[in-house]
């Protein structure tokens, strides 16, 4: 199971996170909640992350519930997950080959943020 799906491995995300200058460049001015699902698990695995202007401001294990308010849910295979996070493929690869799934959202609302997605899923291998 990827680290981003696990309640320690998503403390020490948000952390690296906040303490990236890069996530903060890339992610400036972007305000968003993302649930990111790992799809092949029983039950799926649900992770929520809340972005604000450069900084993670909430990260935790989600839930069902947690799908509705959110601004986009992302739902990938766990294998999809960790290529993701080691950078083996971009989020907008993953997107055009069906391997990323946007379950809820505007694609077009998130395209302008696919750097900050990229650093986001990227200090999740650290």
């Amino acid at each position: 199971m990827p680290s981003l799906f696990t309640p320690g491995g998503i403390a020490r995300w948000q952390a690296h996170l906040n303490g990236s200058a890069v996530f903060a460049e890339a992610a400036a001015g972007w305000v968003g909640t993302l649930v990111l699902v790992a799809s092949d698990v029983e039950p799926p695995s649900h992770t929520l992350v809340r972005v604000d202007d450069g900084r993670c401001t909430e990260a935790r294990t989600a839930d069902v519930a947690d799908r509705d308010p959110a601004d986009f849910v992302l739902a990938a295979t766990t294998t999809t997950w960790l290529a993701l996070i080691a950078g083996r493929t971009t989020p907008t690869m993953a997107a055009m080959t069906g391997r990323l799934h946007l379950e809820k959202g505007d694609l077009f609302a998130l395209i302008p943020h696919a750097k900050a997605a990229a650093e986001l899923l990227a200090a999740a291998a650290d």
